[in-house]
């Protein structure tokens, strides 16, 4: 079977947010248009067919991650590529503006986040861990992290109105194996949604079907 599998990185009543009788606001963030899908897009089904609200955010436009195109004609096609995998998972997709391989833990992308977080009123939050060997999926570990815990500050990016309590901030699964490897605390079956989740990804066509093609 495939899994999701995700650990909390900041304990919270897991079990509180999901036995609450309204709807759960999801939000699963990654530095680049298609991040998300492969994290967490079977389990974004899954919530979505529940009823339950789930947002994925790039941080980054994707305008470097192509061998033959770039700069802002590439973000228009990141950004229409995530539109329709959105679409086909159920989902809304949001990418930001800032352009791939510079993303830096600044606070004007902390800011970002945590402004997302709170528009959102996220229950969960999902990420990775900040162990990559691309920078930005190590700096949007950071951010999230950085953000964990000023979501609920008033005077922190006061135009946006704090959440009155962090939601749950979870690690999606990696291969990383130092300098911790990773040890799941939830495993999420998504085995009946599978082949739904790879013809979300396959939306990303100039991601997946021609990145450095031969």
């Amino acid at each position: 079977m495939k899994y999701l599998i995700i650990v909390l990185f900041l304990f919270l009543p897991f079990s509180l947010v999901l036995s609450q009788d309204k709807k759960i606001n999801v939000i699963v963030i990654g530095a680049h248009p298609d991040d998300p899908d492969g994290t967490a897009g079977g389990t974004a089904i899954k919530f979505a067919e529940l009823g339950h609200n789930v947002l994925f955010v790039s941080l980054t436009n994707g305008d470097a991650g192509h061998q033959s195109k770039g700069g802002g004609a590439l973000a228009k096609i990141r950004r229409t590529e995530a539109q329709e995998a959105g679409k086909r998972l159920g989902v809304t997709y949001r990418v930001l503006d800032n352009h791939d391989g510079e993303l830096l833990p600044t606070l004007e992308v902390r800011h970002q986040v945590i402004r997302l977080i709170r528009e959102w009123k996220a229950d969960i939050v999902i990420g990775p861990r900040p162990y990559d060997y691309h920078p930005d999926h190590r700096n949007t570990a950071i951010l999230l992290q950085d953000a964990a815990y000023m979501v609920i500050v008033p005077n922190v990016a006061s135009d946006t109105p704090p959440l009155k309590r962090n939601p749950v901030f979870l690690y999606a699964q990696d291969r990383f194996q130092k300098p911790y490897p990773f040890i799941p605390d939830i495993a999420i079956d998504i085995s009946d949604v599978l082949d739904r989740k790879i013809y979300a990804m396959a939306a990303h066509e100039s991601q997946y079907f021609e990145w450095l093609e031969r």
